[in-house]
Formats: structure tokens, C-alpha cells, sequence
């Protein structure tokens, strides 16, 4: 699962998931943009990758903003020649009972969770037509795109569109050689989801099979087996890393 000289942008890689993947990437070879709207973060990443030997740059992007990702992706071709790879992580949730919430906020996670790997998406998807060399774009989903949430209306919302816009994508880019597939975590231990209430995070982890939470490196192994030459003949695929979570409910038994 080599992936040398390969370009790969990872979007939200400034932490949690996003950063392990960029990592993961990096180490066997890919020339790695690290995507952020936390640009500290995202060149701390950089550097960490180019620390262990690989070659890494850092850019600072809201993927909310057409306008900045379509600078982030010209800037890549300047940088790296091509666009190889797309790994749309930037995301987040707000938490509320959909009769509470507000427009702004339903916007706010519509917006990054969704029209952000949109635009993502269809950045690199019109370069990677152009360059004629194929590419691999991987959508980050959420077990959620299947299992409702109790005050996660926008976000099941945003991670179910998701789903569905790499079945689309998949469809309309393959003839291209362009596969384009999804990756589902389920609970996995990140910075953000070490603020979850303890109830939460007991009760999600009741019902996962493998008895713990994920790991940032499940999901990126997921991630780069889509990304190589492996996964060639693998398109419009969701690959729910969940210790089987989404297969049931384990604890209601007959």
C-alpha cells in the first residue's frame, strides 16, 4: 500500500482523525497537503510529517468557502504537480433538539459537514478529469448517516448526504478512474469526542460489540487501503470502522 509520490489532500487534518490519516499517509509516501481552518495546527502536522521523513505542506482553508478551497487545490497543483488523492475529514457537530435549533446553526454544520466536501469534492474531482491519471477521493461519513441521534439532526442529516454524494460522485467520476468511497467511524477516542458527557459515551459503547472505542488509526488504515493501488476495483463503497456497532443493537436481545 505504497502510495510514493502521490499527492493526497486531507482536509480537518489538524487533529483527531484527520491528523492520523495525514500521518498514515505521509509514511508511506504521499506528498500530504495538511488542510486545516486551524493553520498553527495544520503546519504543526506538516511538520511532524516531514520530521519522520516525508514531505508535507500545510494550508489554511475553511472548506465552507468555495473560494478557499478553490486556492487550496490550485496551490496544490503549484506545489505537487497533480491532485492524487482527496480526503475530506474537516467536520463537526452541534448538538441540539432540531425544534431548538437555530437557522445559523443548522447552516454552520450543513456547511462544513456536507457543502464543505461538496466543494472538496468538486475541486479536485475537475483536476483530477484534467490531469487523465485517475485518483482516489474518500469521504469521510459517521455511523450516523444510518443510526438517528437523539439531538443530532443536522449532523445525521449532513453525514446521510454524505453518503450519498460519494454514491453520486462515484457513479459520475469512475469512467474517469476515479473511484470515490466512503469511511463511517463510530465512536472513536479523538480530542473532540474526550468531551463527551460520560452518560454518552457509555451508552454509545454498550452497543458496540468490540467492547471500545476506536482508534484514530482504525480509521486511517480504512483510509489508506482506499487510497492505494489495492483498492483499484473498490468504488461508491461505505466502510463503517465500528467495532460493529452499525450491524445492531446489542443489547436488545430475544
Amino acid at each position: 500500500m505504497e502510495l510514493s509520490g502521490k499527492s493526497a489532500i486531507v482536509t480537518g487534518a489538524a487533529s483527531g482523525i484527520g491528523r492520523e490519516i495525514a500521518l498514515t499517509l505521509g509514511a508511506r509516501g504521499a506528498l500530504v497537503t495538511v488542510a486545516d481552518v486551524n493553520a498553527g495546527g495544520a503546519a504543526a502536522v506538516a511538520g511532524e510529517i516531514e520530521g519522520a521523513g516525508g514531505t508535507a505542506r500545510a494550508a489554511a482553508v475553511d472548506v465552507s468557502d468555495g473560494g478557499q478551497v478553490e486556492a487550496m487545490a490550485a496551490s496544490v497543483v503549484s506545489a505537487y504537480g497533480s491532485v492524487d488523492a482527496l480526503v475530506n475529514v474537516a467536520g463537526f457537530a452541534l448538538n441540539s433538539p432540531v425544534v431548538d435549533m437555530s437557522e445559523d446553526d443548522w447552516d454552520l454544520v450543513l456547511g462544513v459537514n456536507l457543502k464543505g466536501q461538496f466543494l472538496c469534492c468538486r475541486a479536485a474531482g475537475r483536476r483530477m478529469i484534467e490531469q487523465g491519471t485517475g485518483g482516489r477521493i474518500i469521504n469521510i461519513a459517521s455511523t450516523a448517516a444510518l443510526n438517528a441521534r437523539y439531538a443530532g439532526g443536522a449532523y445525521c442529516a449532513a453525514k446521510a448526504g454524505v453518503v450519498q454524494l460519494t454514491k453520486v460522485l462515484a457513479l459520475e467520476l469512475g469512467g474517469y478512474g476515479i473511484t470515490v468511497n466512503a469511511v463511517g467511524p463510530g465512536f472513536t477516542e479523538t480530542p473532540a469526542t474526550a468531551e463527551s458527557p460520560g452518560e454518552y459515551r457509555a451508552n454509545f459503547l454498550a452497543q458496540v460489540p468490540a467492547g471500545r472505542a476506536g482508534r484514530p488509526g482504525d480509521i486511517a488504515n480504512a483510509v489508506l487501503f482506499l487510497a492505494s493501488p489495492l483498492a483499484e476495483y473498490v468504488n461508491g463503497q461505505v466502510i463503517y470502522v465500528d467495532g460493529g456497532y452499525s450491524a445492531g443493537k446489542l443489547t436488545v436481545r430475544g
